[in-house]
């Protein structure tokens, strides 16, 4: 006797469902794990820069040489892609190879927002990173433990809505950062 039994081949709906629960649990973790490793990457720039200013306030105190900070000339005023460092030596500004300058990430920008007023004035005027062609500083850290003049840098990504802020703290004679989500 012969049983004719049809067998269907293929997949059950709940093996289908089982399936693609899992494909999309992997997908979300994936993209949850790229998006921490965004924010490290701009986090750790921002570090970086934060001890380059701190190392720069420290080499300042041991050349008793002012050190300027300013935006590249090469780099156009919107995309500023290093920080020069300029030292003060007989009444002028110099270039200088030692400390180096700071890389940005490309898609970084920085602004300045420098004290219109060096006596404890709260208003705050807006800098551009090239003014003009002369090497002037945008600030400068003084071998005495301040920065000149009372300033704030911005750090942002273009792809990041995170903002970083660098302000000279007096009390320790260093530059302190604070990050703030927008």
């Amino acid at each position: 006797m012969t049983q004719s039994r049809s067998r269907q081949s293929g997949f059950t709906l709940i093996e289908i469902s089982v399936v693609v629960i899992i494909l999309a649990t992997i997908s979300a973790m994936s993209l949850f794990a790229i998006n921490q490793a965004f924010d490290r990457r701009y986090k750790s720039q921002a570090d970086n820069l934060l001890v380059w200013f701190n190392q720069l306030s420290d080499q300042a105190a041991l050349e008793a040489v002012p050190y300027g900070i300013r935006g590249n000339p090469e780099d156009s005023e919107r995309e500023v892609r290093s920080l020069r460092v300029i030292a003060y030596y007989r009444q002028h500004w110099f270039p200088v190879t030692y400390p180096e300058s700071f890389s940005l990430e490309k898609g970084a920008r920085v602004e300045w927002v420098v004290s219109a007023n060096t006596d404890n004035d709260d208003r705050y005027e807006s800098v551009g990173m090239d003014d003009e062609d002369a090497l002037i500083p945008v600030v400068a850290l003084m071998p005495d433990g301040y920065m000149e003049p009372r300033a704030e840098m911005i750090l942002t990504f273009d792809s990041n809505p995170i903002t970083f802020k660098y302000r000279w703290d007096e009390e320790t004679a260093a530059m302190t950062m604070l990050r703030v989500a927008q």
